[in-house]
């Protein structure tokens, strides 16, 4: 396999009775799969798509959506999954950046979409996903013919357009290379224990890196089976999910994880493999999923969007190596380095950087400035700071941008959310700065607790465990921590409304 559509051209031929993607009454075998996509393929090279154009999809996990993507990737286009939970002025910027030709909307999305486009002035056509009409994707597939031939896909061209967060600004959009994700994916095999015959539970979104490339390509690039679920994470609707199609392996966050430990479900036996990343996860948390799922591996995934995965902490690691990361994976070159570059010892802490060859990205799209920022002499810079331990293992403290500078002193917010975890009565936390005339940051918390707890009982108990100058001069309740599609907290929201109102929560 050389492009990622040679995935489903060679599964056909492999397995092509052996189901491929799966959601309720929707099951497609590889065969299907292959020709659907085929199909789409044809018809957008009929239409004029033409390799290296942007072809973006918005629509929340669905059999559709698959299908479109092999087509799309098929032609030598680039695909372009948009976040569906973007606002107007989010929409807006991703839209005139990534200009596409053509723009997929599922259920819900078309008219957002068509707004959008309206407000942008771009000549961009809307295809729907559902319905029977011309513009829906049934009337483009009816369209094909087999007169069209697909044209040779390059695979060092740029697959897909994959856009970050957006925790600390504009989204930016990473370009992957058909080669690069090519060669990431028999890692998970390797490093993850994926296997030819397992099913995969997708409940990440598929507009982002963990559910497409690391959950939806890597079990179809083994021949396994994609099972999709919806928008929105029922435990017993996603238990029932597991037990309905044998689940064997997924991909959870640890917020959703967290959701599954405090649902009270029965502990489910048949799920082999559980693989969980994108933010950190509490000791509790993590002993009460091992308890509920008693007979699967657990792994934990460290990445980026940049750089898909980075390291892995295996099963057998967890023990051993309690609280680690985990270490590089086989298909990465990684370094934790000082502001000198020079590589940082066993117990010190630095940046995390690595080869900016193999499977990491060939730059952001439409931003030069960025990508020279990030890639400096064929290093990738991830902007995450970790500690160096024996063996190779390092656990991430926190980001470069996430640091407090409060009275000359450098704070990493994962430290104190550690002690934080650690209280009883502490479901979740996240640590922030914001701005202090005197010491130029403070740091502040907000958490999310189980019942009432004081605030100056509860900087008590971190004041016993950390350094003074370290313990939160706020302390902010809340209901729910702001979080991204990956689980990952918003500070830059906390900042903002807390900057604004300084004063709130106070002891």
């Amino acid at each position: 396999m050389r492009t990622i559509g040679d995935i489903v051209r060679l599964g056909a031929k492999r397995r092509p009775t052996h189901e491929a993607v799966v959601m309720g009454e929707r099951r497609l075998t590889y065969a299907d799969l292959e020709e659907s996509s085929g199909l789409i393929a044809r018809a957008l090279v009929a239409a004029g798509v033409a390799s290296g154009e942007r072809v973006a999809v918005m629509a929340e996990n669905c059999v559709e959506f698959m299908e479109v993507a092999f087509g799309v990737l098929r032609t030598g286009a680039v695909l372009a999954p948009l976040n569906f939970r973007y606002g107007p002025n989010e929409l807006d910027y991703v839209l005139r950046d990534v200009s596409p030709s053509v723009v997929f909307a599922g259920p819900g999305y078309v008219d957002a979409v068509t707004e959008a486009i309206s407000r942008c002035a771009l000549p961009i056509d809307v295809v729907a996903l559902e319905g029977t009409g011309p513009r829906s994707l049934a009337g483009l597939r009816s369209s094909a013919t087999g007169e069209v031939a697909l044209p040779a896909v390059d695979p060092s061209s740029v697959a897909t357009i994959l856009y970050t967060s957006g925790t600390t600004g504009h989204p930016k959009g990473v370009l992957a290379t058909h080669d690069a994700t090519m060669r990431l994916l028999p890692m998970y095999g390797v490093e993850g224990g994926l296997q030819r015959d397992d099913v995969m539970l997708v409940c990440m979104p598929l507009f982002h890196g963990g559910g497409l490339v690391i959950q939806a390509l890597a079990a179809l690039f083994f021949g396994a089976t994609v099972v999709l679920d919806g928008r929105g994470f029922d435990p017993e609707k996603v238990l029932a999910l597991v037990r309905a199609e044998k689940v064997s392996i997924t991909l959870w966050a640890p917020t959703m994880l967290a959701i599954l430990a405090a649902s009270g479900q029965t502990p489910s036996e048949g799920i082999r493999t559980i693989w969980y990343g994108s933010s950190s996860i509490t000791p509790a948390v993590l002993s009460e999923s091992r308890r509920m799922f008693p007979a699967a591996g657990f792994f934990q995934w460290y990445g980026t969007t940049e750089a898909t995965s980075i390291a892995v902490l295996r099963p057998e690691d967890h023990d051993a190596h309690p609280g680690a990361t985990g270490r590089e994976i086989l298909t990465a070159d990684v370094r934790i380095i000082d502001f000198d570059s020079n590589d940082v010892p066993v117990g010190g802490t630095g940046e995390v950087v690595l080869a900016a060859t193999g499977t990491v990205m060939v730059g952001y799209f439409n931003n030069p400035a960025a990508t020279e920022a990030t890639i400096r002499d064929g290093w990738m810079y991830t902007g995450d700071i970790a500690e160096v331990h024996e063996d190779g293992y390092f656990t991430i403290i926190g980001r470069g941008s996430d640091m407090i500078v409060t009275g000359g002193e450098n704070v990493y917010p994962a430290e104190i959310e550690g002690v934080l975890a650690d209280h009883p009565l502490v479901r979740d936390a996240a640590v922030f700065g914001v701005p202090d005339e005197v010491y130029g940051q403070r740091v502040a918390a907000a958490v999310v607790v189980t019942e009432h707890i004081d605030a100056q009982e509860l900087q008590k108990y971190i004041r016993a465990r950390i350094a003074r100058y370290k313990v939160p001069r706020e302390l902010h309740v809340l209901d729910a921590l702001p979080r991204n599609a990956s689980g990952k907290v918003l500070r830059r929201r906390l900042v903002e409304r807390f900057t604004e109102a300084p004063t709130e929560g106070r002891p």
